[in-house]
């Protein structure tokens, strides 16, 4: 009887000393899964750190680009600001200084003028078969080159102003000038589909003249004898 009870208590010894070992070997692989687990949470954890340092030095780094942004386009605007009130008060200037030398210009265009066409007025008021004040619709031809115009005009036809400046024999920007002015009164017409701009008189023009050479032929038969 004893026998038997020692016996079933060194199984129960040996039994219990197995659960301990199957208790132990778990306990040793629950550890090391939760050592594991704990290592990779905090693993996580420094990368969640890191990842939201980053964002935060993005999201300053998206600041300072936006504020160097804004000072960029703040002094762009500034700029053409600053250029527009120069263009602004150049234009002034400039206007102003041009009203101011007009007077002048027309003074001295004025003034030089008669020195320079009084000679050659003087010559070509001797050429002129026609006297200003025989042509009664053309009362502003003041000029005996503005009527030699007229007349080169009725006798060959449309002319350029070039051209015109050869036979009356003066500069280019004079020729222009008059031309110009004869356009403006309505005694020529502009023909600008051709470059340079070609001249023609007017219709009106055009039958005074013809008039006057009427005139002029009848006098002519007039004068001569008679046989």
């Amino acid at each position: 009887m004893l026998g038997l009870l020692s016996r079933q208590k060194k199984e129960n010894d040996h039994e219990a000393g197995r659960n301990m070992d199957v208790a132990r070997l778990f306990f040793d692989s629950f550890s090391k899964r939760v050592g594991t687990v704990e290592d990779s949470l905090k693993a996580m954890s420094t990368e969640i750190k890191n990842l939201r340092i980053s964002v935060d030095r993005g999201r300053l780094s998206d600041l300072v680009l936006l504020e160097r942004l804004q000072k960029a386009e703040g002094l762009v605007r500034e700029s053409i600001n600053w250029i527009k009130q120069a263009i602004e008060s150049s234009g002034q200037v400039d206007e102003s200084r041009v009203r101011k030398e007009e007077p002048r210009n027309q003074a001295s265009e004025s003034s030089v003028a008669p020195v320079r066409i009084d000679a050659e007025e003087a010559v070509l008021s001797r050429r002129v078969v026609v006297p200003v004040r025989e042509l009664g619709t053309l009362p502003s031809i003041t000029t005996p080159t503005e009527l030699q115009v007229l007349t080169l005009l009725a006798k060959e036809g449309p002319k350029s102003a070039p051209e015109i400046g050869l036979v009356v024999g003066r500069s280019r920007e004079h020729t222009a000038r008059l031309m110009k002015k004869l356009y403006e009164e309505g005694y020529v017409r502009r023909d600008q589909t051709r470059i340079p701009f070609r001249y023609s008189l007017v219709e009106r023009v055009n039958q005074t003249f013809k008039k006057q050479e009427t005139r002029d032929e009848e006098k002519e038969e007039i004068l001569v004898p008679q046989t």
